[in-house]
């Protein structure tokens, strides 16, 4: 249960076992002028391992009873979040158990409006100034950037709490000839190669194109933890005045950070305006502010899913609401936003994320890579589509929780070759995760599974 119930939160208890609700409370009077609505269902894993989908179906049901004017329709996604921790019934009978239902107001050109102002309030709110630093910070060696930047394409997985990258050459050389030059990240053995063909170590065609060799060596890729390749070895060095954000008074700094970090160079930026989006969009704004233009992005491109057209109207990579620009000052920047924000709010919160991207690498084709400010609480809605694209796409990912990350743009990322930016993490080489590797993001785990990365569950006694 949130320790702090938010605008457009609504908690309902429920009994241990039962799916009556004991109590109501938050943001109910919101639930009137909802649109989609997001349920997570929490219940004990008591007795281990029973089946509780009809228990967990009529607490949902209990729910819509007791707010009739909500339509089934509007449940956009229903997770269910077993504890594992409640062995005992002694222990279970005292947890939380119930839902905990969150949503955002049903767009209108109305909502729109306010949104365009509330954005307004945060740049104002955010407007940076120019600070100075001590003469002297830490910085990273620029040899550890550059390793940084050379191993952010070499596959990676996750294991045992530490990053592994895989390095070195793989295939076969002859040593009759001029071998590669040694690498002390290689790894390799010399057989002779019928020897080789023998031990199952070549197959036959290999065999085959090395057999008149005297013989031959065998590289082979391995892991590696991603400390020992990369050392942190700070450096200190001079600094200048330099221009800060006050983030204080804004409600989320989660695009700030993440664009602060990974300092992108030249790319197309990509972001969803529709519903809800504006804490984010502004920071995107205060963003440009600090950074001049042409630096870290000229080429801006922002869709609202549709132009207020109607849902029913929509037709997978023709929905338009998509306009883009080079932009060579912030006002330009400010005035696209604000201007696509105002054509429409997005309707039904699955977006046309494809479409925009592929209409960004065609207006854009000089781009290596594509930035997405994207809506975790949106799925993607035409994915169908995502093989068209030919560029890296890094995904911002905006409202993503611990419990929550949107699978969708895992996939995007890793069908791409691209990457996922959370607020204090970073995920590259999701393409590099082979058949039935797993991913932890907060508490949530994912497995690679005929290609694609299936959600597996939650971990709720990680702390």
């Amino acid at each position: 249960m949130p320790a702090e119930i938010k605008a457009g939160q609504v908690i309902a208890e429920m009994p241990f076992g039962y799916s009556n609700i004991l109590k109501i409370s938050g943001d109910t009077a919101g639930l009137k002028t909802a649109g989609d609505i997001f349920v997570d269902v929490a219940c004990t894993d008591y007795p281990i391992n029973a089946s509780l989908v009809s228990l967990n179906k009529s607490r949902v049901a209990s729910f819509l009873k007791r707010f009739p004017f909500i339509e089934e329709g509007q449940l956009a996604q229903v997770n269910f979040f077993q504890q594992t921790d409640g062995a005992l019934r002694e222990k279970a009978i005292t947890m939380f158990h119930g839902l905990v239902v969150t949503f955002r107001p049903r767009q209108t050109v109305e909502n729109a409006k306010k949104e365009v102002v509330k954005l307004e309030d945060i740049v104002k709110t955010g407007t940076p100034v120019s600070i100075e630093k001590p003469a002297t910070a830490n910085k990273k060696d620029s040899a550890t950037t550059d390793l940084e930047r050379y191993y952010a394409s070499k596959p990676r997985k996750f294991q045992s709490g530490k990053w592994y990258i895989l390095v070195g050459r793989g295939g076969i050389a002859s040593m009759d000839r001029d071998t590669p030059k040694k690498n002390p990240l290689d790894s390799f053995i010399t057989r002779d190669p019928k020897d080789a063909l023998e031990e199952g170590l070549i197959n036959k065609s290999e065999y085959k194109e090395f057999k008149g060799s005297s013989a031959i060596r065998i590289y082979y890729p391995h892991w590696v933890s991603e400390e020992k390749l990369m050392p942190k070895k700070p450096i200190k060095v001079t600094e200048k005045p330099a221009v800060a954000i006050n983030i204080s008074g804004i409600p989320d700094s989660t695009i700030l950070k993440i664009l602060d970090r990974t300092k992108w160079e030249k790319a197309t930026i990509v972001g969803d305006v529709t519903g809800s989006m504006y804490k984010y969009t502004a920071q995107l704004l205060l963003w440009v502010k600090t950074n001049p233009i042409g630096s870290s992005a000229k080429n801006f491109v922002f869709y609202n899913d549709g132009d207020n057209m109607p849902d029913k109207d929509k037709k997978l990579g023709r929905t338009g609401g998509i306009y883009y620009k080079t932009c060579n000052t912030y006002a330009e920047v400010e005035a696209l936003m604000r201007g696509t924000m105002l054509k429409g709010g997005g309707g039904d919160f699955p977006e046309n994320n494809i479409e925009a991207l592929i209409t960004a690498e065609k207006a854009f084709p000089s781009s290596e890579f594509q930035v997405m400010i994207a809506d975790n609480w949106a799925a993607i809605k035409d994915k169908v589509l995502w093989g068209q694209l030919t560029k890296p796409v890094r995904v911002v990912v905006c409202g993503a929780t611990e419990f929550n990350v949107n699978i969708d743009y895992l996939n995007l990322a890793r069908k791409t070759n691209g990457s996922v930016h959370l607020m204090e993490s970073d995920l590259y080489n999701l393409s590099g995760l082979k058949e039935g590797e797993v991913l932890k993001v907060g508490k949530n785990t994912f497995v690679v599974k005929n290609g694609v990365f299936v959600e597996t569950g939650y971990d709720l006694t990680d702390k």
